[in-house]
């Protein structure tokens, strides 16, 4: 990957990560009432579907990841390819159900109390599993290589937790944004061109 495309990639997450965190913000904060009734607020579909937007854009800039690989390429491949898994299947695929066809769903009879479709809950499972791995392979790779700030690591490893715990009531959205914090900073680093600089640091100090 050359420097542009580097740059290119980096400002992708910036931009991304920023229009997804406005998205998901806006409609959590806004949507008045709670369970299904947040269907029904009118900017509802606007704001999931910047999220949506936003999330795509990421999905575009998420291979600048491995440019920072260093000392960890194997645990950065699994780190991206289970965030990229789960960011297609998750953050978009059930983005645009959310979005839009439960806001229609509540209009047109309901949204439906009984079990869901056949294989969505394991679709969900492996969703789920892919970020999990993903965010903990990545989250190690980053302590392990040294080519960005050890607190990024750090964050990728909290966001997880964050979700596990399951927080309560509006407070649900923060390890997405904690997650999101965590590929804005990777990306500002790529438009910086850090990983060049501390690749380089990384091979004297292994030459040494």
């Amino acid at each position: 990957m050359t420097v542009n495309l580097k740059r290119l990639a980096g400002w992708a997450l910036i931009v991304g990560t920023i229009v997804a965190a406005f998205g998901y913000l806006a409609a959590n904060l806004l949507a008045p009432g709670s369970g299904d009734e947040v269907f029904r607020y009118h900017l509802w579909p606007l704001f999931e579907g910047i999220a949506v937007g936003g999330n795509v854009i990421i999905a575009l800039g998420l291979p600048v990841i491995l440019t920072f690989a260093g000392r960890a390429p194997k645990l950065h491949v699994v780190g991206y390819a289970g965030i990229f898994a789960a960011l297609v299947m998750l953050n978009i695929g059930e983005g645009v159900i959310e979005g839009f066809v439960k806001p229609y769903l509540v209009d047109h009879g309901g949204i439906p109390t009984e079990q869901p479709p056949s294989g969505f809950a394991v679709f969900e499972g492996v969703a789920l599993l892919c970020l999990l791995v993903g965010a903990i392979c990545l989250s190690i790779a980053v302590l392990r290589a040294r080519t960005l700030p050890w607190w990024i690591g750090v964050a990728l490893f909290v966001s997880c937790l964050l979700g596990a715990l399951g927080l309560p009531g509006r407070w649900f959205i923060l390890p997405d944004d904690v997650f999101f914090a965590a590929l804005f900073a990777i990306g500002v680093h790529a438009v910086r061109g850090r990983s060049e600089v501390a690749t380089a640091s990384v091979v004297e100090s292994a030459a040494v």
